[in-house]
């Protein structure tokens, strides 16, 4: 089995559940791709082998099994834009805080390691959008698996973003901005703006206005497939057009074009783990409030 691992600074109380995951690699992988950074970071507390692989890029991946994320929901992303164009598997190691994407907890490294082994995990595949906005480069990676979106920049004035669905108008919103979500990212930004919380295998994408002007204009689910074209304009000179995590200048009245990816990300997950019971244990569903 070829395994990469992926990963960022993380606390100090954190340290002997990583060396745990790192021996159990080493166990199975003693040739281990590790990302360069993040074994930079590692060997300052630990003792690695020279038998193990660095690398740096999503290239390097071709061949590996599985890749190990060990952070939280935002490293998680970042390794998304290395492993899914090779179509390398996920598994998020949390250190994080919440943890959606990075759903297995530093106390199930055994359990992990032992399921992947034993060939008891499953894939979950989740979709991406493509992003493209006129006349702009936005870099190797143009592809969103939570949301696209579009905020002002300069100014406290709303951002008016026309939104067209297969070039038929769907609505002008008045807003703080807007965001177009995945299924998988309904329980991240979209959430906190009052979206619903929508099923990761579900073909939709959910259109959600910031702060809407007007309090009639609700999220909006629509088909995924198709293509979603925004385009802001206002008193701004210039707004932000973020992919997840990454964000780009773009000028007045750019068109951008949000349509499916022509792949999908493959999350590692262990036997007992759904949506459902992340939501549970997440979002402490089931719990009486009143127990303390």
């Amino acid at each position: 089995m070829r395994i990469a691992l992926f990963g960022k600074p993380f606390q100090t109380k954190h340290n002997d559940a990583v060396k745990h995951l790192v021996d159990r690699i080493i166990e199975i992988d003693s040739t281990a791709l590790f990302y360069g950074e993040f074994r930079t970071f590692l060997e300052q507390s630990m003792y690695l082998p020279e038998s193990l692989g660095t690398f740096s890029g999503s290239n390097e991946l071709k061949g590996c099994d599985i890749i190990f994320s060990v952070g939280g929901d935002g490293t998680f992303l970042e390794c998304v834009t290395l492993a899914s164009i090779p179509g390398v598997p996920i598994m998020g190691i949390n250190t994080g805080t919440l943890g959606f994407l990075s759903n297995v907890g530093t106390d199930s490294i055994d359990e992990a390691m032992d399921s992947i082994v034993n060939g008891t995990t499953w894939i979950d595949e989740r979709a991406l959008f493509k992003v493209e906005a006129e006349g702009m480069d936005l870099g190797d990676f143009p592809y969103a698996i939570n949301e696209v979106a579009i905020h002002k920049h300069d100014t406290a004035s709303m951002v008016v973003v026309e939104v067209y669905r297969n070039e038929k108008l769907v609505n002008t919103y008045w807003a703080d901005g807007l965001l177009v979500s995945t299924a998988t990212g309904s329980t991240a930004y979209s959430l906190s703006a009052g979206g619903p919380i929508i099923s990761p295998s579900s073909d939709v994408a959910v259109i959600t206005p910031l702060a809407p002007h007007n309090l009639t204009n609700r999220p909006l689910v629509v088909p995924l497939e198709g293509e979603i074209t925004l385009s802001p304009d206002g008193r701004d000179a210039s707004y932000l057009l973020s992919l997840d995590s990454r964000s780009y200048h773009i000028s007045p009245k750019c068109k951008v074009s949000v349509k499916p990816a022509p792949f999908k990300v493959r999350f590692v997950n262990l036997e007992h783990q759904n949506f459902f019971h992340t939501l549970r244990s997440k979002m402490h569903w089931g719990i009486d409030p009143r127990e303390r």
